[in-house]
């Protein structure tokens, strides 16, 4: 079993029975719809969002119907389900490239590659500083990185002869911590007389299959940012690196629509005739505003006992989807309890 397989195995059997195998395509591609943002979260699945952003329609399922030749999953394209050799499959895989703890889609996706060629550029410029060599193909074309490294080169708090040693120290610090082999970062890198691996040829001079070295990657890059944001004075160069690009997941235009109708005091109803929607469409919209607005209340919508009743039922159950707990609240909507289910989770984003 491939990394990326056992990954959207790992997806489905958070799902399964509830959504369908294009529910997973979509959040490994990081669709910004409001249902793929909930399933997200409502799923405990935002450590994978926007992870395989290279992903096609038509890859993803011949890899699913790959599965299911091979008996790791049962059931079609619309109703998959894993099987406990799927499982055992996934877990063995897993025990080998570890967890990936600190993979986190849904808080980086919208930073890392930006970071990335970012740090790609500024580590080449050093390089070929400290060896006093102006006589090199910058590593991208990519406009608004060339300039955004120019600009740094005229405001980095330290000399252009100091930023080699500085940024190796700054990266020589962040390596110590990482729980992947530092190499999954550094043999990307170009710099005087040395080329920078791609993908495919990094996860041939690693020895690994190609989809578990993109992990790994992503796992080193993910959690260096984690710890950049976290350092602070200790990584000032990357710091500044990534200063301008956390782009955190916002409101859908259209739940910030039915933001305005509910600050008007309309029913979920009255919203729906106005905005010519479904009832489930603005139910929707208020899910992702609990999920993404600490200060949204989901009282209107649900009494106090009854999301008590809730948080206590999801406590019991070992994975959060919505049959097993309507079974056990049989007097709750299903909107009831993705209602409850966001706020909670919203609270730990």
């Amino acid at each position: 079993m491939r990394c990326l397989e056992a990954v959207i195995v790992n997806a489905i059997k958070a799902v399964e029975g509830e959504r369908t195998s294009s529910s997973v395509y979509h959040l490994l591609k990081g669709k910004k719809s409001a249902q793929t943002i909930q399933d997200a979260h409502l799923y405990r699945l935002t450590k994978w969002f926007h992870t395989a952003p290279f992903l096609t329609l038509s890859s993803f399922e011949t890899m699913m119907n790959g599965l299911i030749k091979k008996a790791y999953i049962t059931g079609d394209l619309q109703r998959p389900f894993v099987t406990q050799e799927g499982v055992e499959k996934m877990n063995r895989l897993f025990q080998q490239t570890g967890s990936f703890n600190e993979l986190s889609g849904w808080h980086f996706s919208g930073a890392a590659s930006v970071f990335f060629s970012r740090m790609q550029l500024l580590v080449q410029v050093a390089s070929h500083l400290a060896y006093s060599d102006s006589s090199y193909y910058p590593v991208t074309r990519d406009d608004r990185i060339l300039e955004w490294v120019k600009r740094y080169l005229t405001y980095m708090p330290c000399s252009k002869k100091e930023l080699s040693p500085r940024l190796y120290g700054e990266l020589d610090c962040l390596f110590q911590q990482l729980q992947e082999r530092p190499e999954c970062i550094v043999i990307r890198f170009s710099g005087h007389k040395q080329t920078g691996k791609t993908i495919a040829q990094a996860a041939e001079r690693l020895e690994m299959e190609e989809t578990e070295y993109w992990f790994r990657f992503l796992h080193a890059l993910h959690s260096m940012i984690k710890h950049i944001t976290e350092s602070g004075p200790r990584t000032p160069l990357l710091q500044a690196v990534l200063m301008d690009i956390h782009d955190p997941l916002t409101l859908t235009i259209s739940a910030r629509q039915t933001a305005d109708y509910l600050k008007k005091t309309m029913t979920i109803d009255q919203i729906a005739a106005s905005r010519r929607l479904k009832k489930a469409t603005i139910e929707d919209h208020i899910v992702e505003l609990a999920l993404n607005d600490p200060s949204f209340s989901i009282r209107p919508f649900i009494e106090e006992e009854k999301e008590a009743a809730v948080i206590e039922a999801a406590r019991r159950v070992s994975n959060r989807q919505l049959k097993p707990l309507k079974e056990k609240l049989p007097d709750h909507s299903y909107f009831q309890i993705r209602l409850v289910l966001a706020k909670e989770s919203g609270k730990s984003v």
